[in-house]
């Protein structure tokens, strides 16, 4: 018979200690950056379009909460009238959203130094 001590050592490719530090990619090195770093950062985006994203963000954020809540309103509880404002309110925030994509991609946000003379007679 062998011993226990014979077992254990008969598990050559068993670790002897997990280290959980050995899975994945390393983390980066954030040391270098700061946070002023970070705000001056953000000062190379135009205002309008800084403006223009955070505003689709919270937009579509709305939209996407109060579409699936009025919908749970009204198939689980079938309560059409809090589900349909909720559906409504949805609607109108996911059209905001659109309202502020369909500006960025048609210029409406850039800076006016940035701007083409082409596209100044277009936007008047």
């Amino acid at each position: 018979m062998t011993s226990s001590t014979d077992d254990e050592e008969s598990w050559l490719d068993d670790p002897g200690e997990f280290d959980p530090d050995s899975l994945g990619p390393d983390p980066p090195d954030t040391s270098s950056s700061s946070l002023q770093d970070s705000i001056q950062a953000t000062e190379d985006v135009p205002d309008g379009l800084f403006r223009a994203f955070w505003a689709s963000v919270l937009l579509l954020n709305v939209a996407v909460a109060a579409l699936s809540i009025g919908a749970m309103f009204v198939y689980f509880r079938g309560d059409y009238e809090t589900g349909g404002a909720a559906l409504a309110i949805g609607a109108v925030a996911a059209f905001g959203t659109f309202r502020y994509y369909w500006g960025v991609k048609t210029g409406r946000y850039t800076d006016a130094a940035e701007s083409t003379p082409q596209q100044e007679s277009d936007n008047q």
